[in-house]
């Protein structure tokens, strides 16, 4: 077995994605002004029957070419509209939606201590420097001295402090787990934080330091109720102030000019919402909107990159489309109906028909081929004939010749359902129920609202609260995949600790691995349990990752062009609206 052992700051994976930096369209633009012109013009005519040629005066305004320095060519705009293709509720830390495009839009309003650079990498950001001890257990930071929250109090140690004790106290699916690992937070004035905690952190840096907002405390200290707290505004320290929103329609941010990193590239960001993707592309068209946030089909890709002033930027991304089913249903209780459905499906015909090629097939181990810590042992295999023979030797067979089989006098029959405003995931979810077809297994597939997919998958965004559902299309934004030791948490049985696990999946040793990844700091240690966990995964099949799509976004050049390719994140990002140089 081939063993590529485990980068913790993630630099050489995030190198071998190569940025897909954006085309420049040149547009030749040409201004003018106004000015107010006397010409003297000859006129002829008649007095008392002779002819008088005489010259007068004329007054007019004409336009004349304006003289631009080069450099200013292109103007940056004052205003940039973009889709967004659901609801971000009040978009503050305890209210917007979990994934994408939420989180990053979330990051316009605030900051965490360290902001990834392009290459997915943490950067010291709010945080000058930050010093680790040798075991682990202490982590120091000293902070900048210059930052100030969007009402002009300063931004201080003391901030950081509460953040982490606020979000230790209310419980947040996302910041809670970032920081339970902090047993204490002391400060040495004003730019000093010192992190006392209860064992060694993997990926300390990647989840707690860059993914995690600041909060001012003398604005939250007083809201004792953060989940159902109406704001008059959002205050953060970030590029982008909330002037303006009205839910289900629109989101309006105007620039911070005191950023402490510089002043943002766009006055005013539009956040226009659009119930499915064929109105966001159909507003893209007419120019509507700038840019689609959440990206395009990869049918679009040549049809609108042929459209002068529009670019596509494309890249390689970690976020994720898979089948989840909650296993503790029947028949998907069973091991032999999983690795049927597993063994069924042609991941390279889906890769080929929904996304024309520009997705990678998915590994039956969850972790993607190009990661550092993939286990090449593990195989993923499409074998129809094999996945029938399963179910054969099972005893699960079609009795009664209507093409489906039964298990235990119920036939494999079920509702698929999948978010309605995501037109490639529906298509993969028709595709997917054809293959299990052959295979004997009716898999119906119901289109539903994206608030109604969520509540039946994910109730509440806590898994402590179960799962409504047969079986359901669902995908993970970048993060989960490229911070691989996170797959304890879509793995552990303790929703404390499994806060991921949407099927109910228990198993005893991927249980045990998933809680010495949680602490285990030795690189070859931990290439070992992630490994063992992969082959666990193929085997067991919690879930069925069918594909790692590429992301392709969508924007007219000839408004703005400043857009940056994360690795791992697309285009959306703080760091498209921020200067070059003001960029880590």
């Amino acid at each position: 077995m081939k063993k590529i052992y485990w980068i913790m700051t993630f630099v050489a994976l995030f190198l071998v994605l190569a940025a897909c930096q954006p085309e420049t369209v040149e547009v030749e633009v040409t201004r003018v002004v106004t000015e107010t012109v006397t010409e003297s013009v000859e006129v002829t005519r008649v007095v008392e029957g002779e002819v008088v040629t005489e010259t007068i005066e004329v007054t007019r305004v004409v336009e004349v070419p304006a003289e631009v320095p080069e450099e200013e060519e292109v103007m940056e705009p004052t205003s940039l509209r973009m889709a967004i293709g659901g609801t971000e509720n009040s978009a503050n830390p305890y209210t917007y939606r979990s994934g994408y495009p939420g989180w990053n839009m979330l990051l316009l309003q605030y900051d965490s201590l360290m902001q990834f650079d392009t290459n997915g990498v943490p950067q010291p950001w709010l945080a000058t420097n930050i010093e680790t001890s040798e075991d682990g257990l202490t982590v120091s930071l000293d902070l900048r001295d210059d930052v100030t929250w969007h009402d002009g109090e300063a931004f201080t140690a003391d901030d950081v402090k509460f953040t982490v004790e606020y979000y230790k106290e209310f419980n947040h699916g996302r910041w809670t787990r970032n920081v339970r690992n902090i047993e204490s937070v002391e400060t040495d004035g004003d730019n000093r934080v010192i992190f006392t905690m209860t064992a060694p952190t993997p990926g300390f840096e990647l989840a707690t330091l860059a993914e995690t907002p600041m909060l001012p405390q003398h604005v939250w200290e007083s809201v004792d109720d953060p989940d159902n707290h109406v704001f008059e505004e959002n205050i953060g320290t970030g590029p982008y102030k909330m002037v303006e929103m009205v839910l289900d329609q629109f989101y309006r941010l105007e620039a911070n000019e005191d950023y402490f990193a510089g002043k943002p590239t766009v006055d005013e960001l539009v956040f226009v919402q659009f119930a499915d993707d064929a109105g966001s592309l159909a507003a893209l068209r007419t120019n509507a909107v700038d840019m689609i946030v959440t990206g395009v089909g990869p049918e679009q890709i040549a049809i609108l990159g042929g459209v002068e002033g529009i670019d596509v930027a494309q890249g390689p991304e970690f976020a994720t489309d898979m089948i989840n089913y909650d296993i503790g249903r029947a028949p998907f209780n069973n091991k032999d109906v999983r690795q049927a459905i597993n063994l069924a499906i042609d991941r390279q015909d889906l890769a080929d028909t929904v996304y024309l090629g520009a997705a990678s097939t998915g590994s039956a181990g969850w972790i993607h081929p190009s990661h550092s810590v993939f286990n090449d042992a593990v195989v993923t295999e499409y074998d129809p004939e094999r996945a029938m023979q399963i179910l054969d030797d099972a005893g699960i067979v079609d009795s009664n010749d209507d093409g489906i089989r039964e298990l235990d006098g119920t036939p494999l029959s079920f509702e698929f359902i999948v978010d309605g405003g995501n037109s490639l995931r529906l298509r993969t979810a028709e595709l997917v129920s054809q293959m299990l077809a052959e295979i004997g297994m009716e898999a119906t597939v119901q289109a539903v609202e994206t608030s109604t997919w969520e509540e039946a998958v994910w109730p509440g965004f806590d898994v402590a609260q179960g799962r409504n559902y047969d079986m359901s299309m669902w995908g993970w934004s970048a993060p989960v995949q490229a911070n691989a030791i996170r797959v304890w948490q879509l793995l552990h049985s303790s929703p404390d600790l499994g806060f991921l696990n949407l099927t109910g999946f228990s198993n005893e040793r991927a249980d045990e691995l998933s809680e010495a990844l949680t602490t285990e700091v030795d690189p070859e240690a931990i290439a070992e349990i992630m490994d063992e966990l992969q082959e666990i995964i193929a085997d067991e099949l919690p879930f069925v990752l069918l594909l790692y799509p590429d992301g392709a976004y969508a924007y007219w050049s000839s408004v703005y062009d400043n857009w940056t390719f994360m690795a791992g994140q697309g285009v959306f990002h703080k760091l498209s609206f921020l200067p070059e140089e003001a960029r880590p």
